[in-house]
Order: structure tokens, then sequence, then C-alpha cells
């Protein structure tokens, strides 16, 4: 065990920084103790000593907030000093001191992992996009250009080759890197999620022909008498492609919505049950996909909830939210009193990578409550539209971003979550040939 010095203010924030970077990413058993007059984080054991100087929440005057735009990082710099393996700094200066018995590390790793966990930028005013989510264009690691680099593992990375470099007992990494499919069902089917004027008329008005009109009205038909499989039940070639890799979906289901943005199936029909039931019996998981305006209502996402689980039989405790709608932290305060324990949110929808800068679950804090909360974020790094409808990227230009996630998640022994929508294998709208992006995230 080591023991951690920490300075006397912002105890919590400090606490949940030191815990979560040493303890929860590291391995490290330690003990905290406040130190009256301390300017840095101080590690010590044995004789030995790491010495993180402290430049975020020391030059907090008293009584003042941390969540404001004057203690944002003025930038990103990428380190070029040796010993520093080239990590991203966004607190502090370059430099670094290394003798036989101590590291005194100016750049302040703390308060850049709590920049990324907890999100506490995103708690600024600001414009919102149409969904009213952080728009990812305004992150600072996006602005930055570095939303494809993890920093709070880069930062893990480091601190445990320093600890192994001076004989500090590190627990062994016994996680590996793993690839975590899941699939938000938003349109179960397609001509049985909507009322055959509307499916046939969308259809009329897209293309505008009478030959593809007919064809349509065939196929529709052709599914309602059961002798064609929906072009959006992809559920059988997901499960399928996951087993074969030895893995399973979450299938992440909404319970419930009044908006337009849902209401193409409900939660207790037969069909839906049905279809919930072959996932659980193939030993895929069901997940809770609050409808488009729960991630701002704590009723409202109960309810669904409960309703998921008398549908689906079974108890949920996962979840990620429609549109990845997020108030922060709004939206983990009312997961966890849903009895939700993991979520899967947070990825930008216009940029793929990393918003929380790592590729792990990690503990999530509420900035506003100022302590740790029963909640873990799994965060996303790929999904599917955003490739196609948000960066409007080639097939090919898809694959080619997506190895260079993937090559940062293995890097770091991280999980790839990533999301496929049973409805982007059709090629009904313009999504033939995209199941290669997500064959590939396989290999």
């Amino acid at each position: 065990m080591i023991t951690v010095y920490i300075p006397n203010n912002f105890i919590p924030e400090r606490t949940y920084a030191v815990r979560t970077l040493l303890t929860h990413y590291c391995g490290v058993p330690l003990e905290i103790i406040v130190k009256e007059g301390a300017t840095a984080y101080e590690l010590r054991w044995e004789n030995k000593s790491i010495i993180i100087e402290d430049h975020f929440f020391g030059s907090i005057p008293e009584g003042k907030s941390y969540i404001d735009q004057a203690h944002l990082p003025k930038k990103i710099v990428e380190t070029t000093a040796i010993g520093f393996e080239g990590i991203l700094m966004l607190y502090g200066t370059e430099h670094l001191e290394i003798s036989r018995d101590s590291i005194r590390c100016d750049v302040d790793l703390f308060a850049g992992a709590f920049f990324m966990l907890t999100r506490w930028e995103e708690a600024l005013e600001t414009k919102l996009d149409l969904h009213n989510r952080f728009p990812a264009s305004t992150a600072l690691v996006v602005k930055n250009g570095f939303i494809l680099r993890p920093i709070v593992d880069e930062y893990s990375f480091l601190l445990r080759n320093w600890l192994i470099a001076f004989g500090c007992p590190v627990s062994e990494i016994t996680s590996t890197y793993s690839i975590i499919p899941t699939c938000d069902v938003d349109i179960p089917f397609y001509w049985r999620s909507k009322p055959v004027w509307k499916a046939l008329g969308g259809r009329l008005l897209k293309h505008w022909n009478l030959i593809e009109s007919a064809k349509d009205l065939s196929a529709y038909k052709a599914v309602q008498s059961g002798k064609e499989k929906d072009p959006y039940d992809t559920f059988d070639y997901l499960m399928t492609l996951a087993e074969k890799n030895g893995k399973r979906f979450q299938f992440n289901f909404i319970g419930g919505g009044k908006t337009k943005f849902e209401g193409y199936y409900k939660i207790d029909d037969p069909q839906i049950k049905a279809l919930m039931a072959e996932m659980k019996s193939r030993g895929h998981g069901i997940g809770l996909h609050p409808s488009y305006d729960a991630y701002n209502d704590a009723s409202l996402m109960k309810e669904e909830k409960q309703a998921l689980e008398i549908s689906a039989g079974v108890s949920i405790n996962k979840s990620r939210q429609h549109y990845l709608r997020f108030a922060l932290p709004k939206t983990w305060r009312h997961l966890a009193a849903a009895g939700i324990t993991e979520d899967s949110t947070l990825g930008y929808a216009a940029e793929p990578g990393f918003r929380c800068g790592t590729c792990k679950p990690f503990p999530v804090f509420d900035i506003y409550q100022r302590e740790q909360m029963q909640l873990i974020e799994r965060p996303l790094l790929i999904m599917d539209v955003s490739f196609r409808m948000y960066k409007n990227l080639s097939i090919e230009e898809s694959i080619a971003l997506c190895e260079k996630i993937k090559a940062q998640v293995r890097k770091h022994n991280g999980e790839l979550m990533i999301l496929w929508h049973n409805s982007n294998l059709s090629e009904m709208d313009g999504w033939t040939g995209w199941k290669e992006v997500l064959e590939m995230l396989y290999k």
C-alpha cells in the first residue's frame, strides 16, 4: 500500500481523481491523507516518492467553483520531454525530474483525468445541438484534434510504469482487449413498425417511382404473409456474428415515450416479447434505451425500466440514452435512482473516439453533489451513424478510422464498445455494403 498526501481543498474531487487513476486503473491500494499546506500530490512508500504538482484545484480561490470557462485547459499539448511518453498535457508545465528514489512531475495528471472523466466541461453554458446535446465540435479534445487519444489511459499507463520501475507493489493487469457489441432497437421492423400507408407513402416520396412503389407493395405483402423477412429484422445476423466470435450483444429496448423520435413499437407487443425471449435464450443481454425525453425525467425513466422488465422477464441494470441525449450530471442521477448500474451513453454522435479519454469502464462523479456515484460508465467509442450520417465517410474511410480506434483500445487492454443499429444493416436506406465495417470490428 502507498500513502498519497493531498492538499486541503476540493478534497472529494481530489480523492476521486486519485483513487480512480491509481486504484481503479493502476490497481494500487492506497491511503489518502489530507496534508495542510501541501501544494502537490505526494505518493510515498518505503523511501520512494512520486510528486505530481497541483496546477488546477490549488489555483481556485476558496469558495469558488472550478466549473467555469476560466478554468478550462488553455490548450492540449503533446509532451516531448524524455520520460513523458508523449502524453497529452491539459494542466501544468512540461517539466520532469527523475532521480534514484523520486520523480517530480509538473504535468497535473490528476486534474487532467478529472477533467476528462467527469465531463465538467459539458456543464458550462454553451449552445447545444438540435437534440439538446453538448456538441462534439465544442469539446476541447475535438477542437485540439485529440479525440482519438485515450488521455486517461495514457496517464494511468505512465503512472503504472513509474510505480513498477520504483518497486511499488502493483497488481497484475487482468483486463484484456475485448469488443462489446451493442444494438439500440429504435425500429425493430420496417413494414411492421409503421402503418402501411405511411411506410409506402414515405418510400414513394423518397424515390417517386411507380415501379419501385409496386415492388415496395409486393415486399410489404410478402413480409405480412411470412414469405419474406422484414428488412430491418437483422437480429439473427447480429447474434450469429457475435456468437461466432465468442461474444454476446446487449440489445437496448425503448420502454415508452411519446415523441416523434420513438413509437415504432410497444414494449408489451407479443412480437417484441418473443424477440427478447429469443435473445435471452441465446445468451444475449437486454438493456434499457430510455425514450427521447427520459434523459431529463427521473419518473419517466423509472416507468420505462419497469415496463421493460415486465415484458422482458428479467431485471434490467444496463442502459444507453436514445439519441445519446445526456444532461450532466442529472441523467446519471436519474439512471442511478432507477436502479441502473451501468450506462454506455458517453460517446459523441458526430465524432467517434474517446469522449471521456478512456476505453475502460469507470465510476462516475457528480460534480454538483461532489461525490462518487454508484454507477459505472462504459464509454461508447464507435457508432454506425457517426461515420455515414455525421462525418459522411465512405466504407473504406470508416474502416480506416475504426482501425485507429481499435489500435488504441488494444494498446491499453480496453473495451471496444460499439453500437450498430439493426435497421442500419438493411439495403433499403443506403446502407448497402456497411456490413463490411461491422464485421471488421471483430477482427
